[in-house]
C-alpha cells in the first residue's frame, strides 16, 4: 500500500529508468513493476523497469559505464560491483543512515557490501538465503539422520545415489557455485581474507580439508551434470524428484511446490550444515541498488530507493519469503511468510550465521573481481575433475594473490 509520503515536486514530469534482474520468483517482478508504476503515477514520474538475467548485469554495467549513459538505477545481485565503480556512483549514505535509524540498524554484514571510505555507494534491499532442502521421506526410508552436518549430508548422498537419488551443487561459472562451496569451506574453518580485508587467507589447512571433503562428496554423491548447471538447475533437480538434497535458495522449494506436490510434501529445510562442530557459515546472495553519477534523474532515484526500503517487507511477502531484509527490526518473529510456514520458520534464525563474499572481511575490490571471475568454484571444479589438490590450490591461491597485488598497485 502506498504511504502518504510525498516526493519533491521537482521530480514531476521526469522519467526514471531502472535496470534489474529477472527474479527467480516471477510474482515478485510483477509486483515490483506494478509497485514502481504506482509510485511513479502518484509522484508524476514515468518509471521504466528493464529486467535481464542476473549473470548479464556485470557486462551491462560495464557497457553503461563506458558509454556514460544508461539507466538511473542499476541493480547488482550476488556479483556486487560497488567498489569497482564507486567513483562513478552516487553517495547514498544519507538514505542508508535514515533507514538504519528508523528500523533498528543494519545487520553487520550489510555495510561491507557497499561501504567505501565510510560512505555507502549502494543500498542493500534484500539478500537470499540458502538452506539445506532435503527429502525427508527418502532419509527416513534409509534410516538417515537429517543433514545437520556436512558429514551427514555426505552419508545421505553416498547412500542414496546408488538408489537413483544423487545430490548436487553447481560446479560451473554461476552464482550458486560461488556461494555454496564457500559456505562449505567456511564451515570447515576456511577463510577468504583477513578481517580487515587487506590480504587473502585462502591458503590454509582448513582449505585442504574442505577440498578433500568436496572431492569425496562429488565422487560419492554427485553426477558430472553439475559441471553444466546454471542457477536454476538445482531447482529443477529437486522438483524432478531425483535429488535427495540440494543446498539452495527457497526458489527450489517454491518450484517444487508449484510443479510436484508429492515431492513438495516431503521436502524439508535445515540450517546450514556444520563443518566443524558448531561451525555454521551461510554465504548468502546479496542484492543492492546503485545510482550512476551520470544519471539525469538522481533525485527521483533517491526518492524511489527510500520508498522501496520502507516497503521491503512487502517485497518479502511478494517474493513468497525469498527476499530477506538487512534491517534488524524486520526480524521480529513471526516474520512475514516464513514465520507462518512450519517448514520455513527455521529461516528466521539464519541471520546469525549469514556471511558474504570476503569472509570474515568485507567485500573488497579484489574480492569482487575474484567473485566475478569465478576463481573459487573453478578451483573446486579442478579438484572434482581429478586435478591434484595441491596443484588446484597453487592455481587458486595464485589467482587470489595476483588480483590482490594488482589492486594494491592501482
Amino acid at each position: 500500500m502506498l504511504d502518504a509520503r510525498q516526493a519533491p515536486a521537482q521530480i514531476k514530469g521526469t522519467t526514471l529508468r531502472i535496470l534489474q534482474w529477472s527474479h527467480f520468483i516471477p510474482a515478485y517482478d510483477a509486483w515490483y513493476d506494478r509497485f514502481a508504476k504506482e509510485w511513479g503515477d502518484k509522484n508524476g514520474v514515468k518509471v521504466r523497469v528493464d529486467h535481464i538475467p542476473h549473470l548479464d548485469i556485470p557486462a551491462r554495467m560495464a557497457a553503461e559505464f563506458a558509454a556514460g549513459a544508461g539507466h538511473d538505477i542499476i541493480y547488482n545481485g550476488s556479483s556486487i560491483l560497488t567498489r569497482l565503480y564507486y567513483k562513478n556512483l552516487v553517495d547514498l549514505t544519507d538514505i542508508a543512515d535514515a533507514a538504519g535509524k528508523k528500523y533498528g540498524g543494519w545487520i553487520p554484514a550489510a555495510r561491507s557490501l557497499v561501504e567505501v571510505e565510510g560512505r555507502w555507494f549502494g543500498l542493500p534491499i534484500f539478500y537470499i538465503l540458502a538452506p539445506m532442502l532435503y527429502r525427508k521421506d527418502l532419509f527416513e526410508q534409509n534410516n538417515l539422520k537429517p543433514p545437520d552436518t556436512w558429514e551427514l549430508a555426505r552419508v545421505a548422498a553416498r547412500t542414496l545415489k546408488p538408489k537413483g537419488h544423487p545430490t548436487g551443487i553447481a560446479l560451473s561459472q554461476c552464482a550458486d557455485a560461488n556461494l555454496f562451496w564457500r559456505s562449505m569451506c567456511f564451515s570447515f574453518g576456511g577463510t577468504e581474507a583477513e578481517p580487515s580485508g587487506e590480504n587473502p587467507t585462502l591458503d590454509s589447512k582448513e582449505l585442504r580439508e574442505f577440498l578433500r571433503f568436496a572431492k569425496a562428496i562429488f565422487d560419492e554423491g554427485m553426477t558430472p551434470e553439475v559441471f553444466s548447471w546454471d542457477d536454476a538447475s538445482d531447482n529443477r533437480y529437486l522438483a524432478s524428484g531425483i535429488a535427495c538434497w540440494v543446498h539452495d535458495a527457497i526458489s527450489a522449494y517454491r518450484t517444487t511446490e508449484d510443479t510436484n506436490p508429492p515431492v513438495f510434501k516431503n521436502t524439508f529445510l535445515g540450517l546450514e550444515p556444520q563443518g566443524l562442530p558448531g561451525k555454521r557459515v551461510s554465504v548468502a546472495a546479496p542484492n543492492v541498488w546503485m545510482v550512476w553519477k551520470f544519471s539525469k534523474n538522481q533525485q527521483a532515484a533517491r526518492e524511489w530507493l527510500s520508498y522501496l526500503i520502507d516497503n521491503d517487507l512487502e517485497g518479502m511477502v511478494q517474493s513468497r519469503g525469498y527476499n530477506m531484509p538487512y534491517l534488524n527490526d524486520r526480524y521480529k518473529k513471526p516474520m512475514p511468510v516464513i514465520g507462518t510456514d512450519p517448514k520455513l520458520q527455521i529461516l528466521q534464525d539464519f541471520p546469525k550465521i549469514v556471511a558474504f563474499y570476503g569472509y570474515p572481511g568485507p567485500s573488497t575490490t579484489p574480492i569482487q573481481e575474484i567473485v566475478n571471475t569465478f576463481v573459487f568454484p573453478d578451483m573446486v571444479t579442478r579438484v572434482a575433475r581429478g586435478v591434484n589438490i595441491e596443484e588446484a590450490i597453487k592455481w587458486g591461491v595464485g589467482e587470489y594473490r595476483r588480483i590482490y597485488a594488482k589492486h594494491k598497485r592501482a
